[in-house]
């Protein structure tokens, strides 16, 4: 009988199957069905020694443990999910998850002490999904760190000391998301990414990065979401993001970028297009030609003060606008941007007039077919010269009838120390603008 109850308890651990027995819970930590052990936040300075082989997750988060080597997880060979996040871990054996070859999640974020990982950290973890390295001190990555992993999907590095992109990526194949944020990388070489072509999201965000040499996102075929937000780029070259041609969100906040050419034209996929918070002031007539599916567009916090011509008019799916926080001249090079408003149907924020200085307060407010719409001319405009180059008419009377936008002068009240007849900008006048 004694040897039947040994072979069955063998047979049930080896099965992954629950037992029931005490034994197989430790005293200060928590167990639930489907064999889970929760040993979070229990003081641990070394693995119990009464966790169950058949044990499937085992959370030993915020605990005091430092040292893991090869004998520690040795008998957990059924472990599909381990969290060791926020624990005082200073060195990982070579060797030391090499029993876990059906784990498939791997948390080792939080450990501030953790610098360094050998080549044979992950040895063995042949069927791992997600692994979690953020937020430690890790300031290098062996190059064949990751060449153990080939079925890994999510990679998250956030929060590390790391001056460059790793060449470490060359068996992940399988990865579809990607995490450097908060780092300190300044350059993204041209064979920096090239063999993620699996790869969905890539988060570079809160960097120092500054250069990016043109094809360096040539392969990532598949990349859905780039996040370049919180670097330091000021240029953007045209064939910055070729070869993106599933790209879905970009993200370019709070970088150094002055003007947009021709950049994002390839992109034909892009619904969302994040460049608020940048230094803008000029925006090519073209620079979202072919964007036939964008949605949303960020142009909130730089130094536009107009927007070139029917820049708007090829964005057929365009449903969101943020414009606020521009110093917008409210003079005849805007007159199109009116009209437009009239017949856009999504959602626009911000269009207020920065200038002339009495209307800095002023929303241009988004008029309706029919309505009318002041604009106050700009005091130093010599408007015959400067609307004429806009391809605007200030002809005093009314204009032909085959005009669909047209001005009227009103003189609101007398020149002050005199003027000359005609002389629009030395009169108090105010421009009524209609939309037919």
């Amino acid at each position: 009988m004694f040897f039947l109850v040994i072979f069955i308890f063998d047979c049930a651990a080896k099965a992954g199957l629950s037992l029931n027995i005490s034994d197989s819970c430790p005293s200060m930590c928590k167990c639930a069905p489907e064999e889970v052990i929760h040993c979070n936040r229990a003081g641990l300075r070394a693995l119990p020694g009464e966790i169950a082989a058949s044990t499937v997750s085992l959370n030993l988060s915020n605990n005091y443990l430092r040292i893991l080597t090869t004998n520690t997880f040795r008998n957990l060979t059924f472990l599909h999910s381990l969290w060791l996040d926020g624990n005082n871990l200073t060195f990982l054996s070579p060797g030391t998850f090499h029993a876990l070859s059906k784990l498939r999640e791997l948390d080792l974020s939080r450990n501030s002490r953790l610098t360094y990982l050998h080549a044979n950290t992950f040895r063995g973890l042949l069927n791992l999904i997600s692994l979690d390295l953020s937020h430690c001190n890790i300031f290098e990555i062996h190059p064949l760190l990751f060449s153990h992993l080939p079925s890994l999907e999510r990679l998250n590095l956030a929060s590390n000391n790391m001056r460059y992109v790793p060449q470490a990526f060359s068996n992940l194949s399988s990865l579809t998301r990607l995490s450097l944020e908060s780092n300190h990388i300044e350059a993204i070489g041209r064979d920096s990414l090239k063999d993620l072509e699996s790869l969905y999201d890539l988060n570079l965000r809160k960097n120092r990065i500054w250069i990016i040499q043109n094809g360096a996102f040539t392969k990532l075929l598949r990349l859905g979401v780039l996040n370049l937000g919180h670097n330091f780029i000021a240029d953007l070259p045209n064939q910055l993001f070729n070869g993106l041609i599933q790209l879905k969100t970009m993200h370019l906040e709070a970088n150094r970028i002055t003007d947009i050419d021709c950049t994002f034209r390839l992109l034909l996929n892009l619904r969302n297009l994040y460049l608020n918070n940048n230094q803008i002031s000029s925006i090519s007539g073209s620079a979202f030609s072919y964007l036939n599916k964008l949605h949303f567009l960020h142009l909130s916090k730089n130094n536009l003060s107009s927007l070139p011509l029917r820049l708007f008019v090829e964005l057929p799916k365009l449903k969101y606008v943020f414009l606020s926080h521009n110093p917008w001249k409210c003079d005849c090079k805007m007159f199109w941007f009116l009209r437009w408003t009239a017949m856009f149907r999504g959602a626009l924020e911000g269009l207020d007039c920065a200038f002339p200085s009495h209307h800095n307060t002023t929303a241009l407010g988004v008029p309706q077919p029919g309505d009318p719409m002041d604009c106050t001319a700009p005091p130093e405009l010599e408007s015959k010269d400067k609307c004429g180059a806009a391809g605007i008419s200030m002809a005093p009377g009314l204009p032909a009838p085959t005009s669909k936008v047209f001005l009227l002068v009103h003189r609101t009240g007398p020149c002050a120390g005199g003027c000359e007849a005609g002389s629009v900008a030395s009169l108090q006048s105010l421009f009524t603008l209609f939309v037919d």
